[in-house]
């Protein structure tokens, strides 16, 4: 059974509550995909109103390596990209807008790898190149340049991508998922005038785990000491998924603590960048957010497994 919501009232200061579990999710086009440990459900606004919805049952995440720490953070954030794809994925047919160009199944697998290799090398191999082809030496020196470079890339390309009308809309829809997750663990009122009281930001968010691996990978990297030529561009590569794993657990600790002085001052970094890839939702997309998390709750319920379905909504 999904965990009963307890309603507050506004006057009470919001608290967490300790037995809802992990909860996450990521904005798609024209919508907001949810996941809990046991299931995952989607919703999409249609051009007349409606808002169309899907869920589905998960294997359990509480097993095997998911439970090993280290192990746990790269299942995961495999687990994460395959399911963000199949969520893209269905907002598009959902809406009608895929024609097979970039939305299919093919196409957005491509599209994945294409990414995953721009990141390794733009983020991961190219910053290190920079001091090095500046001749800066000492390791701190050295990794400093390094880190500040792939900061700087990092935050213009979302920038960048921040002046896009449509990618301004994702963005909303971002900050309506995590405005009403907030309002989920809280035991709030599943209603847009609730979850307004609720932050856009989340500790536990994709992009704060970016902005985490950097700062962890300045650790790493530190430690590992000066390295050249090969050395350098292997450290880079194939330290990536321990770096990353290190970054979930930092990022698994904050979430648990977000409201503990450590929590904060771990959460802050990620905090500000959400500053640039949220934006403040309209009611319309909160109820979008609000119908995703509905789908995945009731796709927890035993042997539930719900159809597509839309549910027309006053706008």
């Amino acid at each position: 059974m999904a965990p009963q919501v307890t309603p507050i009232h506004d006057d009470t200061p919001p608290r967490l509550v300790d037995d809802v579990g992990p909860i996450g999710g990521q904005a798609l086009l024209e919508g907001v995909m949810m996941r809990r440990a046991g299931a995952w459900g989607a919703a999409v606004r249609q051009a007349d109103g409606s808002i169309t919805t899907t869920a589905a049952a998960l294997p359990s995440d509480g097993t095997g390596v998911r439970t090993v720490p280290l192990l746990r953070g790269p299942v995961a954030l495999w687990d994460s990209v395959s399911l963000g794809t199949r969520a893209t994925l269905w907002a598009a047919q959902a809406r009608g807008t895929s024609d097979g160009k970039g939305y299919s199944k093919v196409g957005l697998a491509l599209t994945t790898v294409l990414a995953a290799v721009l990141a390794v090398v733009v983020l991961g191999v190219a910053p290190a190149l920079v001091p090095q082809a500046l001749g800066i030496e000492g390791r701190w020196a050295f990794n400093a340049v390094e880190s500040l470079v792939r900061l700087g890339v990092l935050v213009g390309y979302m920038g960048l991508l921040s002046l896009s009308p449509q990618v301004k809309r994702t963005f909303a829809y971002h900050g309506a998922e995590h405005m009403t997750i907030h309002a989920f663990e809280h035991g709030s009122d599943l209603t847009p005038p609730a979850i307004r009281r609720f932050d856009r930001r989340h500790p536990r968010c994709g992009t704060a785990f970016l902005l985490v691996v950097i700062l962890v990978a300045l650790v790493v990297h530190v430690l590992i000491g000066e390295v050249s030529g090969a050395v350098l561009v292997a450290t880079r590569v194939l330290g990536l998924p321990v770096v990353a794993a290190l970054a979930y657990e930092v990022i698994r600790f904050a979430g648990t603590r977000r409201h503990s002085t450590i929590g904060r001052v771990l959460m802050a970094p990620g905090s500000w960048l959400q500053g640039i890839t949220t934006r403040p939702p309209d009611d319309d997309q909160i109820e979008v957010a609000i119908a995703a998390l509905r789908a995945t709750l009731a796709a927890e319920e035993p042997a539930s497994a719900p159809a597509p379905s839309t549910a027309a909504v006053a706008r």
